[in-house]
């Protein structure tokens, strides 16, 4: 039996280390060369058409707004909507001249699908990449609103609070420009620093109060 010196034994720990290495980013686990949950499931014109196919699944779409929505060619759109409906998880319906297309609630996957796209393609995962951008600085943050209550409807924006270290509103708003273009809704930040938030969180009645004092979905903190 050929006996393999220490050395080499932390040399072949070491080529496996670079080649496996993986760091947590906000509550998804990103290899070091980029590939998220969602990018490993889905292909990217998956992922564009399931984020308003399932993600808002109440919601009925026809060709010319999914195509606006999604930033898709009318072919590969065409594609992936066919490839869903033969498999029976899209309802298509006849409306006048245009075709409409709904994720199909008979479909025995259908709360599945919806569950997975949420937690991958939804509000949350999504925001929490985009706040990448403001770490270390960014200290919690969290979705509330209409979102966070589950009353929103498909023109609600999406409410965040923010709290941390020289926040700016002109970067916060660009950290989030992406996901705003990735989920269709207007974005609407409130920033404080840690001293002034504990400082409204002290106040009966004030904002942060009744914010915390209802539902809320935490993204860093």
């Amino acid at each position: 039996m050929t006996r393999v010196r220490p050395t080499q034994r932390v040399s072949c720990k070491r080529q496996c280390s670079k080649r496996t290495q993986i760091r947590p980013i906000i509550g998804s686990i990103v290899l070091i060369f980029g590939m998220t949950i969602s990018s490993a499931l889905f292909t990217d014109s998956q992922s564009r058409v399931w984020g308003w196919i399932f993600g808002q699944p109440e919601r009925s779409y026809h060709l010319s707004e999914l195509r606006r929505l999604t930033g898709l060619g009318s072919a590969s759109l065409q594609r992936e909507l066919n490839r869903l409906a033969a498999a029976g998880l899209v309802d298509v319906q006849a409306v006048g001249n245009l075709r409409c297309f709904q994720a199909n609630a008979r479909s025995p996957v259908y709360a599945e699908l919806v569950a997975l796209t949420r937690k991958t393609l939804g509000t949350v995962p999504v925001l929490r990449e985009a706040l990448q951008a403001l770490l270390p600085g960014l200290q919690s943050a969290w979705v509330y609103g209409s979102v966070a209550k589950q009353t929103d409807t498909a023109q609600s924006g999406i409410d965040v609070m923010l709290v941390g270290e020289g926040l700016q509103l002109s970067q916060v708003l660009s950290a989030l420009e992406p996901a705003e273009a990735q989920l269709g809704r207007k974005i609407n930040p409130s920033c404080y620093s840690p001293p002034e938030f504990e400082r409204r969180r002290a106040e009966p009645d004030s904002f942060v109060q009744r914010v915390l004092s209802q539902p809320v979905l935490t993204l860093i903190g």
